[in-house]
């Protein structure tokens, strides 16, 4: 699951600077900077669920 979470997390970031790329207004870059944003927390958030699903298997047995 954090795998997955990740990868979308990498796909935000990936989306955001294609956006800043073709940005042609200010709102365009807005939007750009929040898509690599929400990009970057996601992709944390998918590696935290990663370590924790790691570590609750290696505490279990």
């Amino acid at each position: 699951m954090g795998t997955l979470i990740a990868i979308v997390g990498v796909l935000e970031i990936l989306a955001g600077l294609s956006f800043f790329g073709a940005s042609k207004s200010a709102i365009h870059e807005i939007l750009a900077t929040a898509a690599f944003g929400f990009g970057t927390v996601t992709f944390a958030l998918g590696v935290i669920v990663e370590k924790l699903g790691a570590l609750a298997r290696a505490t279990k047995g």
